[in-house]
């Protein structure tokens, strides 16, 4: 029997809180695919907390596979940066239309850009072989005031709370975090040594909303509450994890394993 995939989960609660490390697991063993996933992603962390040390994914991978090299790495690291940005906050604050949003999360997210840069291309360095596949979240449980003002946090706002459609609002701002951030590393580096998924809209394909895609949101839904943990993270074995780990699978995880140019 060959060895199983290395694979290391890294960056913040996406991976320990929801749809967590156990969700990249279960979907590697509905495929039959011999893998061995360990989390040293850490709740709340920042892109830029963790690019303090360069060789944090490093360290982290030599810890979880000692003597040998990860195969995949699940990043995940960003959306902390953008809620404790306090001069992004200060921004929004000020902002008065779209354009206006949109510049403030250019400015917030160069920041978080650089960090997650200095964290791949040191771990590349060590280990160039490693291919990464990172998501730029789901969009969060919209449907209660706390869950609105928690997701305004992270993107939109007073901004975006002060609209007729505060929803809507975050889910563009979140839409267009995605072109600027994750598509735009996609566009920095090649497959299959980064891979880059949208998969907005999973959890709503999921939940029947018509016309949802993965890829595709439906603007002014939100994800499903009861399949959502803390607001902002896909329950772990509800539908709405599983579709994401689903979506893993299908843009970055089969292409991988079944390529021609595969690690093994």
């Amino acid at each position: 029997m060959a060895n199983p995939l290395k694979v290391l989960v890294f960056g913040d609660s996406q991976g320990d809180t929801g749809p967590t490390y156990h969700a990249l697991q279960d979907v590697f063993d509905k495929h039959n695919t011999n893998a061995k996933v360990i989390n040293k992603s850490v709740g709340g962390t920042l892109a830029c907390d963790w690019a303090q040390n360069p060789d944090a994914i490093v360290k982290a991978a030599e810890e979880a596979f000692p003597g040998t090299s990860p195969d995949l790495v699940w990043y995940t690291a960003g959306a902390n940066d953008m809620g404790h940005d306090q001069e992004f906050h200060a921004c929004l604050d000020k902002a008065m239309c779209d354009s206006d949003v949109a510049e403030c999360i250019n400015k917030a997210n160069a920041k978080v850009m650089n960090c997650t840069v200095t964290l791949l291309e040191n771990l590349w360095t060590a280990f160039p072989k490693a291919r990464v596949g990172q998501y730029n979240y789901e969009e969060p449980c919209l449907d209660t005031q706390d869950c609105l003002e928690e997701a305004a946090n992270f993107l939109g706002g007073c901004c975006c709370l002060k609209r007729t459609e505060p929803k809507v609002c975050v889910e563009r701002a979140l839409m267009y975090w995605q072109s600027i951030y994750v598509d735009a590393l996609q566009k920095r580096y090649p497959v299959p040594q980064y891979t880059g998924m949208n998969v907005l809209g999973a959890e709503q394909k999921a939940a029947g909303v018509l016309g949802s895609a993965v890829g595709k949101l439906v603007l002014g839904q939100g994800a499903k509450c009861a399949w959502t943990v803390l607001c902002g993270h896909p329950k772990y074995g509800t539908p709405g994890a599983t579709a994401i780990a689903d979506a893993m699978w299908d843009l970055w995880l089969s292409k991988v394993v079944n390529s021609t140019a595969t690690i093994y």
